[in-house]
């Protein structure tokens, strides 16, 4: 059966996780929590229940010969896995790491097309939820930081992101990717 994200929380790491998943045009189903989780979105994949944003995102990266990241054990993959770290933990410590953190992805966008330096990875799925939040409800001016505000209006106008926000909002949503529907919270039992 193909992975289900169970999502909820608006303007959250689920957001992130979507567009992870149009990405990677492989087959997969949302069901709507009503009801945020503590721990946030949660990936059933199998008979395995990932219930830590960055978690789901490092096992997306691994998926479809590392298409939004790399191979294990590399330093391409420490590297990302580094970065994803950074990305939570600068956004959510206060306003003062969080423009210092902005004022560093700048530097970084100035010379790169991608977030890693590299390629498109589930870093620049994460940084358009995360912008998005901080904007909404941290404050955020992203016109101070030219080149992360023209990566993430870049972001912005691809089709899986515009899909994610659908999906978050409740509004008519087509897939890029190979989004399979909704299910219903008893449609299937959350696995252990």
């Amino acid at each position: 059966m193909e992975p289900i994200l169970h999502h909820g929380a608006p303007q959250g790491c689920a957001f992130g996780t979507i567009v992870a998943l149009e990405w990677l045009c492989r087959p997969y189903r949302l069901l709507r929590q009503e009801f945020s989780t503590p721990q946030g979105p949660m990936l059933q994949v199998g008979g395995k229940l990932m219930n830590d944003c960055r978690a789901i995102l490092r096992y997306l990266a691994t998926q479809r010969r590392h298409l939004l990241g790399y191979r294990a054990g590399t330093a391409e993959a420490e590297q990302l896995e580094k970065l994803l770290d950074y990305l939570h933990e600068e956004f959510q410590s206060g306003e003062a790491r969080m423009v210092l953190a902005c004022a560093r992805l700048d530097k970084v966008l100035a010379e790169s097309e991608w977030l890693d330096g590299r390629k498109r990875t589930v870093a620049d799925a994460s940084l358009v939820a995360i912008i998005r939040w901080a904007v909404a409800h941290a404050g955020l001016q992203l016109a101070a930081f030219p080149s992360l505000e023209r990566h993430v209006r870049a972001l912005q106008g691809d089709p899986a992101v515009f899909f994610a926000d659908a999906i978050e909002t409740q509004r008519p949503a087509v897939s890029s990717g190979r989004f399979r529907g909704h299910l219903t919270p008893n449609a299937l039992p959350l696995a252990a």
